[in-house]
Formats: C-alpha cells, structure tokens, sequence
C-alpha cells in the first residue's frame, strides 16, 4: 500500500503561540479558511486529543476528523477513516525565532484505497493546504 502525502510550509511574523491560537480554534476556521464552510464540534470546541469535529469543505463531502496527536503549542494532527482508507492531517507550527514561526500542513492518503483517492482529490488536496496556509498567515499577521 503506497502512501500519498502533499505539503506546504509557509513562514509567519508572529511567535508560535500566536499561530497556536488561530490553528487550535478549530471551530473559528470558518471565519477565515476559505477552504471551510462550516465545522461542528462533537466533543465541545476545545482542541483535546480524541475530540471530534465535523469538517465541511466545497466539493467534497463532510468528514468527521478525530485528534490523534496533540502537542500544545507545536502540533494537532488528526485522522478519518472508512474502509480502505485513512485520511491524515498533520499541523506542526516551528519556533524559528521570538517572532517568526513556520506553519507546515501534510495530508496523507492511506489505505488500500488511498492511491486511488488520491488521484481524484490530490489537487483539491493541494489547492486547499495552501489556501489555508496563506489564510492562517494572513489572519494571525493582520492581527499583530
């Protein structure tokens, strides 16, 4: 089973902590994520590891993501699965120094159908990590 993964990294004037804060509002996304329309929060709004939240984006269908890794101020990712197929979201904000941090989003395919899937939503996949980059970067820069 081959692995697909597609990621951005983008630099932000801004500490980590300050990123921290607009990345873990998951339920804010909206607000300012192009890319997201709407997320409902199962497990209450805060960012905890095994929370869940329901994530609607145009063109694809809603997903139910689940936090599987937290590392308050540095990382969250979280994951979806259906049969043949695991969805991982990865969300690491790196201290590069008092005022500039580095944002990197990875999303894997994986699964028995995971290379396939891929090949029908890598674009949007693409398309969509970088808008949410740009969007974080503009969001947390314009409020400094």
């Amino acid at each position: 089973m081959k692995t697909i993964t597609y990621d951005t990294s983008v630099t932000i004037a801004a500490p980590r902590e300050a990123v921290w804060t607009v990345l873990s509002e998951v339920a804010a996304w909206p607000e300012w994520h192009p890319a997201v329309t709407k997320v409902q929060a199962l497990d209450g709004n805060s960012l905890s590891l095994g929370s869940r939240f329901v994530v609607h984006q145009p063109k694809l269908r809603a997903v139910t993501w689940g936090v599987s890794k937290l590392e308050k101020p540095r990382l969250f990712d979280w994951d979806a699965r259906s049969p043949g197929l695991a969805l991982v979201a990865e969300h690491t904000v790196h201290e590069e120094s008092p005022r500039k941090s580095i944002l990197t989003l990875r999303f894997s395919f994986h699964g028995i159908i995971g290379w396939i899937t891929s090949k029908f939503y890598g674009s949007i996949t693409k398309k969509y990590l970088v808008q949410e980059a740009a969007a974080i970067k503009q969001k947390v820069e314009a409020s400094r």
